[in-house]
């Protein structure tokens, strides 16, 4: 922590008083100050020195720079808490006495399947509690992004999402200390939004926990289609009955509609097999093979 000198906390007094924790870019910054570009710039980059700014990128146009203050009272809740903890697990577990937070995306997978090492750290939160957690999580080598604002530097990402509902941090696992989306939920969303990635975390989700899911709970959800097809490639892959007839019988009562499956926007040859179990499956498949062979070269004994 690193206390603003006089003229640097008038200026975030300024600029909080105005955006309060809402994003505003250097225009708006440079326009409320009345400052120069360089004084500007100095002014953001010592306020963000002393942890109570963060910056990234807009997703959608990586030329534009977002700011966003955090308030003196979260960070100073974040501040006390990061004295008692330390490394970022640690923090989690302290933290998630008090706020709520789920671990989502591919490092959730990885809690369950010890396969792929996740590339970063998804987190859902609530937005009222954005600011206490950009000032708790962020520590030298860690890049905070925040929805749709990207990370600027390189290094370990953790990637804040403002959408954590109540229903489903109730569904949340606690896992030593720290709340993980839940399995049957992960296997959804990553059907839901595939690519080829997050089917290999899908896959390998319900490969290592096959014997404790919720399977009348999937069987309800609108992915039966692809469940069921992504289930019966990986069983003439592995040429042996991997996966139980029963789930894909219960998926297979919910072939009602045709969809498109798919994680290319290039049209790929798939092997006929592949199109023979996709039109079983009422589903249009654009799909690389690779996805379900390294599934089952990997993970199937």
């Amino acid at each position: 922590m690193v206390w603003l000198p006089e003229w640097a906390a008038k200026s975030y007094v300024k600029l909080y008083y105005r955006f309060r924790d809402r994003p505003f870019d250097f225009a708006g910054a440079q326009e409320l100050l009345g400052y120069g570009k360089a004084k500007t710039a100095r002014t953001l980059q010592e306020i963000e020195n002393s942890g109570l700014l963060h910056r990234g990128r807009l997703s959608t146009d990586l030329r534009r720079r977002i700011y966003r203050l955090i308030s003196l009272e979260q960070f100073a809740l974040a501040f006390a808490l990061s004295q008692e903890s330390e490394g970022i697990e640690d923090k989690l577990k302290a933290a998630s006495k008090d706020f709520q937070c789920v671990v989502n995306g591919a490092a959730a997978a990885y809690k369950y399947h010890g396969y792929m090492t996740p590339a970063k750290t998804d987190i859902r939160i609530h937005k009222r509690d954005l600011g206490f957690w950009i000032a708790l999580l962020k520590e030298k080598g860690i890049q905070i992004a925040v929805d749709d604002i990207l990370a600027e530097k390189r290094g370990r990402v953790i990637h804040l999402h403002t959408n954590l509902t109540e229903e489903t941090f109730a569904r949340a696992v606690q896992i030593d200390g720290i709340y993980y989306t839940s399995a049957e939920d992960l296997v959804l969303d990553f059907f839901r939004h595939p690519t080829d990635t997050s089917l290999l975390d899908a896959l390998a989700i319900l490969l290592a926990c096959a014997a404790d899911l919720d399977w009348d709970l999937l069987a309800k959800s609108d992915v039966t289609q692809e469940l069921g097809f992504a289930m019966e490639v990986v069983n003439k892959e592995a040429g042996k009955e991997v996966f139980s007839k029963k789930p894909i019988k219960k998926f297979a009562e919910r072939k009602v509609v045709h969809k498109r499956f798919s994680t290319s926007a290039e049209l790929l040859d798939l092997p006929e097999e592949y199109h023979d179990l996709a039109k079983n499956w009422n589903l249009e498949v654009n799909i690389p093979p690779r996805v379900f062979q390294k599934a089952t070269s990997d993970l199937v004994s």
